[in-house]
């Protein structure tokens, strides 16, 4: 069905309680197939699918078009979601970042979400929006220039539930314990031009002290904290940033490793 104007879009969704957003349909499909998507829905060629209390967005690539869809559907549902829930791959850095290294395999919570490549380059090296004074988002009084802090205590708890989630599931399954992924929090950026030079990818990690890398994650945190409304982003690895490989990524195991963590974080949420 396609939809068109706020007011069928608030009725498609009426009941949803929290929206999950992919970029691909890759992506999307494990989720579909687990929550049992009822109902489908076009909206200016992008899919949404619904099972209350869940709309599981599609929003295409980049942040143009996460914006988009989170902003039409943030704008559309009475009442507003509690909680916009980021999922999808992602490059990790291989140094730079805090703490643990990222393998490819492993889950990644976003702690705080940046515009990488938003700001300047100048002789005297990168400058940030911040430093250029760009009016990006506020928060209050506060101009976030690009950096979007995200609740760390949320992504505490949802690392908490994918890991109770992931012990429930290995009960009797002593082989899995070998294919656990690890499940990270820290920074992650956001950049229309994805990393493929593992020089580029050291200065990245080391500016921003970031985990891993994607092309819509900053774009929903900031739609998210125009509206006031929680924001979580779980990512699965699917490559080490690096001289680009694409032959190496494993796309399929990082899209599993996301959606099995969304999932349980989804459970949750929708337990009363």
């Amino acid at each position: 069905m396609e939809l068109v104007g706020c007011q069928s879009l608030r009725e498609a969704t009426r009941g949803c309680r929290a929206i999950v957003l992919t970029a691909t349909e890759t992506e999307a499909e494990p989720l579909r197939e687990a929550l049992i998507m009822e109902e489908s829905h076009t909206l200016a060629t992008k899919r949404l699918y619904v099972a209350a209390p869940v709309v599981l967005g599609v929003t295409g690539c980049d942040k143009a078009n996460a914006a988009h869809l989170l902003t039409c559907l943030l704008q559309a549902m009475l009442p507003p979601p509690e909680l916009v829930l980021q999922v999808g791959i992602a490059g990790a850095f291989t140094e730079g970042g805090p703490g643990a290294s990222v393998q490819v395999g492993d889950v990644v919570i976003a702690t705080n979400e940046t515009y990488a490549d938003t700001g300047s380059s100048s002789p005297a090296g990168w400058l940030s929006a911040a430093e250029l004074g760009l009016p990006i988002a506020r928060s209050g009084d506060t101009e976030l220039g690009g950096v979007f802090p995200l609740d760390l205590s949320l992504a505490e708890a949802a690392r908490d539930v994918i890991a109770a989630a992931a012990s429930v599931a290995e009960r009797g399954a002593v082989e899995a314990l070998q294919a656990r992924p690890n499940v990270l929090l820290g920074p992650c950026v956001t950049s229309s031009c994805a990393t493929g030079l593992r020089a580029d990818g050291q200065l990245v990690a080391c500016r921003w002290g970031a985990l891993a890398e994607s092309m819509e994650g900053a774009a929903a945190a900031h739609v998210s904290a125009l509206y006031g409304v929680p924001f979580l982003e779980i990512r699965g690895i699917s490559n080490l940033v690096t001289d680009r490989d694409r032959d190496s990524w494993e796309v399929e195991r990082a899209v599993a490793a996301a959606a099995q963590a969304a999932l349980a974080v989804v459970a949750a949420f929708g337990g009363d």
